[in-house]
C-alpha cells in the first residue's frame, strides 16, 4: 500500500475516533446530573468575569481594572471649578492685615513654580471655599513660595495669595543659605531642597502656636467640608490613641492612594496555603457527602472536575477580582500603618511635629514621606487616615522634572498616577 494511501487512512480513522469521544463526550456532559451541573457552572463563570469586569474597573487592585474608567475625574472636575471661581473672585478683594491670634490647624504650602498649570490655585481654592468663619478663624494658612528667587514664580504678581494667605513667606535665611539653596536648584538636588523646605515650612507652622499642623502638597484638590472633617478625625485619633500600642500618633493621612492595597507577593505564602485550604476543604466535603449516601452526585469523575476545575478557577477569580475591591476599608479613621503612599497631605499633632523637625535635620536629604515613614518604622508610631481620602493629587507634571520614566504607567506620567480613586465618587 502506498504511504500516501496509509496516511489518508490513519487520517480518517482518526477524524472519526474525534468525533466519536466529542459526541460521547456531548451526551455524558448534557444526560448527566454532574455534566449539567458543570454546563450551569461555566456559564455561572462566565456571566461572573462579565459581572466583574464591569464592576471592578475602578479599582486597580483588580486584574479587571480599566485605567481609562479608573483615572476618569468626576467629582474633582467639579471641585476644581469651585476652587478656580474662588481664587477669581478674591482677585477683586483687598489685601487686609492679619489678626489671627489662635488657630486649631496651621495649614502650610510650599509652592514652587511649574511648566503650565499652576495647581496651587487650585489647592488653596478648594481649601477655602466653602469654610465658614469659625472654620476660617480656626484655620492658618501659610503659603510658602519655595523659589530663591520669588519673582519667577507665575503667582508672584498675583493678588490672591496675599488676600488669601494669613501668611505669604519667601525665603528668610541668611546669605550663606540662600547660596546653598540656590546651587541646590541649579544642580537639580531635588531631594536636599525638598526635604530642607518641607522642615523649613513644618518650622514656621510650628512657631504659630496651633495644635495640629498640616503640611500639603501645591497640587493637591480638597473636597468641600474638609475642614470639619479632619478635625473631627483628629480627635477620634486622640480618643483611639490610648487603646493602641505605644501612646504617640505621628500622624493623619490625608491622602492615600489605593493601589498599594492589593493581595501582596510578600504574603504570597499564606495566599498558597489558605488555596491549598480551600482545597483540601473542598475535597473532604464531597467524600463526607459520599460516606452520607449521596454516592450518585460524588461519583470519581465529579470529583475530579470539581477539585481540578471548578475550585482552582473560583480562586483564580478570587484573586483577580482584588484585596480593595473584596476588602474595602469603611468609612472612618483606620490605622495605615503599611501601604499608605503618598506624602500629599499629612497632619501632624504639635510635639510630633516639632521632633519631626529635628529629625529632617539629622537626614538632611531625602524625599520628605519617606524620611516620615521610616521614622515612623524606627518607633512603632500609630499612623491614622481618613477614609476616603480628603484630597485628590491633580498634578500632571512633578515639579522634580520630567517623570516618564520606568514608574510610568497607562500612557501617563508617574505623578498623574497618583490617584485617589475613591475621592472622584464623593458627590
Amino acid at each position: 500500500m502506498k504511504l500516501a494511501n496509509v496516511s489518508r487512512l490513519v487520517t480518517n480513522s482518526t477524524r472519526q475516533g474525534l468525533r466519536q469521544v466529542c459526541a460521547l463526550a456531548l451526551h455524558d456532559t448534557f444526560n448527566t446530573p454532574g455534566g449539567r451541573a458543570f454546563c450551569g457552572f461555566v456559564c455561572v463563570y462566565l456571566f461572573a468575569l462579565l459581572y466583574c469586569s464591569c464592576t471592578f474597573n475602578r479599582d486597580p487592585t483588580s486584574a479587571f481594572f480599566d485605567p481609562r474608567v479608573g483615572y476618569e475625574r468626576l467629582y474633582s472636575v467639579k471641585r476644581q471649578e469651585q476652587a478656580l471661581s474662588f481664587i477669581a473672585a478674591a482677585e477683586e478683594r483687598p489685601v487686609s492685615p492679619n489678626t489671627q491670634t489662635s488657630s486649631k490647624l496651621c495649614l502650610g504650602i510650599s509652592t514652587i513654580g511649574r511648566p503650565g498649570e499652576q495647581y496651587v490655585r487650585s489647592t488653596i481654592g478648594s481649601l477655602l471655599e466653602g469654610l465658614n468663619q469659625k472654620e476660617r478663624r480656626e484655620l492658618y494658612l501659610i503659603t510658602f513660595i519655595a523659589e530663591t528667587h520669588r519673582d519667577q514664580h507665575p503667582i508672584f504678581d498675583e493678588r490672591w495669595p496675599k488676600v488669601l494667605s494669613d501668611e505669604y513667606l519667601p525665603y528668610n535665611v541668611s546669605k550663606e543659605e540662600s547660596a546653598h539653596l540656590e546651587e541646590l536648584e541649579r544642580s537639580k538636588n531635588f531631594r536636599e531642597k525638598g526635604l530642607w523646605d518641607y522642615r523649613y515650612v513644618l518650622n514656621r507652622c510650628i512657631s504659630t502656636g496651633a495644635p495640629y499642623v498640616a503640611i500639603l502638597d501645591d497640587d493637591v484638590l480638597a473636597v468641600a467640608g474638609w475642614f470639619n472633617r479632619t478635625m473631627t478625625a483628629v480627635d477620634i485619633a486622640n480618643a483611639r490613641t490610648p487603646h493602641q500600642r505605644g501612646s504617640n500618633w505621628l500622624y493623619l493621612r490625608l491622602f492615600y492612594t489605593e493601589e498599594f492595597f492589593g493581595f501582596n507577593r510578600e504574603s504570597w505564602p499564606l495566599y498558597l496555603l489558605s488555596s491549598v485550604g480551600v482545597f483540601l476543604a473542598t475535597g473532604f466535603a464531597l467524600v463526607l457527602a459520599r460516606m452520607l449516601g449521596f454516592r450518585k452526585y460524588t461519583s470519581n469523575r465529579t470529583l475530579a472536575v470539581v477539585c481540578g476545575t471548578c475550585v482552582p478557577a473560583c480562586i483564580i477569580l478570587y484573586f483577580l477580582i482584588g484585596r480593595n475591591a473584596l476588602y474595602p476599608l469603611a468609612s472612618g479613621v483606620h490605622q495605615m500603618q503599611q501601604s499608605g503612599c503618598c506624602g500629599q497631605g499629612l497632619l501632624y499633632p504639635r510635639d510630633m511635629a516639632i521632633s519631626l523637625v529635628d529629625r529632617l535635620h539629622e537626614k538632611g536629604s531625602g524625599f520628605p514621606d519617606s524620611v516620615v515613614e521610616e521614622w515612623a518604622n524606627e518607633n512603632s508610631y500609630i499612623r491614622w487616615a481618613v477614609v476616603p481620602s480628603l484630597l485628590q493629587h491633580i498634578g500632571g507634571r512633578s515639579s522634580k522634572g520630567d517623570d516618564f520614566g520606568g514608574m510610568a504607567k497607562h500612557a501617563g506620567s508617574v505623578a498623574e498616577k497618583i490617584w485617589s480613586f475613591a475621592f472622584e465618587q464623593y458627590r
